[in-house]
């Protein structure tokens, strides 16, 4: 429905009011009335509700449309459903979903339904000149229970603007204007008690500059536990390969903060629980790889001759069939006792206000000394290191490069919120080019070691085994060449980094200068 005018009526009102209206006025034709089920979705981390759309299946159709207007973006007629993009039929809907929501899935909201009665508006010559719809949407389809709201369109036809003009200024006192379709969706779930945008895997935390530091890394740390407790329940259901990854990812930096900022604990808890958090991460280490490699699939494929791409399959059966296996262990480890005991004792230690900061020499430093004092020594710490490697390019160098500049990201993220946004931006953007080529490199070489040794797992007597380390061998040689074509672009992408300005600006946002000391 692209209206003119959308107006939402007040609790109780009905069609009846609508046709005392329009009778004394009015010659209209009542068409029969037109119901629909609309289910809404979107991923678990609101890709779409961010990027201001709505999806929702209606029959077969599948609609997005934009969330402040209502204006019809895309459809797709749905042969079979899939709660992927990937899966769904070839169509600009699916590819503009998957640039959108990647390889998460879709997850049924709610639904409405909804009764909609259409009024043709008559000339003196019968013919229809507007209409108004008269829309009610409720969360059942019994229509004796109230209706979640109700709803007044008038859509206009070409040709008899007055008479539209007219409708308007007779319907509008009714209610007030509105985006339709943006209230019945956040109607729709606050009924059903779910904020739109509740769960994001950014820290999303403002920072007191003047905080204490073991209160700001608290928060930090407190943050990290909500993201992994809220995607727990995901990974136990199997919905998506992103849940373990936000999972992973909120540990990884929990057990950065314990690393670079632990020393605002006690020694022997930051200890306890450097060592806890390993665990915690090793566990789902296997689960995660198969599911990185399982994705990639058709990527691997497209790097082999066409000849080949089939003789690889039996290395992805045998990893799906082994993912079953590696899932059981996660979920195993979730409902754990030891998991359990791991974690409450973590909260306990989060949410104890201690009062003896000063029996740990950085706590009651505040938060803005001590994130530039660290941000600052692990950047310098990069650029020496990044220099030599310039010399003699060593793969161990690069690996250690590449594990200094995810601490460095990971500080800048915690503590980005101290700073002003537009140049944390700025630097975080250089730093991910440097990340992302580092990356490359490492995976490049990970990617190879675990292929060749899932592709030796395989029965050696199996023929399709044979076919399947052929091809494997094929696809090392091809990831080794890239491997090659990455390292060399090493040198421009962190001479580019090193940058005068851009090292201008780290230290005019991070060199740390004692109160009183002279500039």
């Amino acid at each position: 429905m692209n209206n003119s005018l959308g107006i939402k009526l007040s609790d109780g009102s009905d069609h009846w009011q609508i046709d005392a209206i329009l009778a004394d006025k009015y010659s209209y034709r009542l068409e029969e009335p037109l119901s629909e089920k609309w289910i809404f979705y979107d991923t678990f981390d609101w890709r779409l509700y961010n990027k201001s759309l709505i999806l929702y299946l209606s029959g077969r159709e599948l609609i997005l449309r934009g969330l402040s207007n209502g204006e019809y973006r895309d459809g797709l007629t749905c042969n079979n459903w899939s709660a992927f993009a990937a899966g769904l039929q070839e169509s600009t809907l699916k590819h503009n979903l998957q640039s959108i929501i990647g390889v998460r899935s879709l997850l049924i909201l709610t639904e409405i339904h909804t009764i909609a009665r259409v009024y043709r508006i008559l000339n003196k010559e019968e013919k229809t000149v507007s209409r108004l719809v008269f829309v009610e949407a409720r969360l059942s389809p019994d229509d004796s229970t109230p209706p979640l709201a109700t709803y007044l369109n008038i859509q206009p036809v070409r040709g008899y603007p007055r008479y539209t003009m007219q409708l308007e200024q007779d319907i509008d006192p009714l209610g007030f204007t509105i985006s339709m379709w943006e209230d019945v969706y956040r109607s729709a779930l606050k009924a059903v008690r779910i904020n739109p945008g509740g769960y994001s895997a950014d820290l999303g935390l403002q920072l007191d500059p003047d905080q204490h530091s073991d209160q700001a890394i608290r928060a930090v740390l407190h943050r990290l536990l909500e993201i992994m407790r809220a995607n727990e329940a995901g990974i136990k259901a199997d919905i998506d390969t992103e849940f373990l990854h936000d999972y992973r990812i909120a540990i990884r930096k929990t057990r950065a903060v314990l690393s670079q900022m632990g020393d605002v604990f006690p020694t022997e808890v930051a200890g306890r629980f450097k060592k806890d958090f390993a665990y915690l991460g090793k566990r789902s280490n296997d689960l995660r790889d198969l599911d990185v490699y399982l994705l990639a699939k058709n990527k691997y494929r497209a790097m082999l001759p066409r000849d080949m791409r089939e003789d690889i399959t039996p290395l992805f059966t045998y990893m799906k069939r082994h993912r079953a296996e590696a899932l059981n262990h996660v979920i195993q480890g979730l409902e754990s006792e030891e998991y359990a005991v791991i974690l409450k004792d973590w909260k306990e230690l989060l949410n104890t206000q201690t009062n003896d900061s000063d029996t740990v020499s950085t706590a009651a430093i505040p938060i803005l000394d001590l994130a530039r004092m660290r941000i600052f020594k692990r950047y310098r710490r990069i650029v020496k290191d990044g220099y030599k490697i310039l010399e003699n390019m060593q793969d161990d160098q690069l690996h250690a490069l590449r594990i200094e500049c995810k601490k460095l990201r990971y500080l800048i993220e915690f503590f980005g919120s101290l700073f002003p946004r537009k140049k944390v931006v700025k630097l975080t953007k250089q730093l991910k080019s440097l990340q992302n080529n580092l990356g490359d490199f490492n995976d490049l070489s990970v990617q190879q070691e675990y292929l060749l040794g899932i592709a030796k797992r395989l029965p050696v007597y199996d023929e399709y085994a044979k076919r399947a380390l052929i091809a494997t061998g094929y696809l090392v040689d091809n990831l080794a060449h890239r491997q090659l074509v990455v390292k060399a672009n090493f040198a421009k992408i962190f001479t580019d980094f090193t940058a005068p300005e851009n090292q201008k600006l780290y230290y005019e946002l991070f060199e740390y200068k004692k109160k009183g000391s002279s500039s």
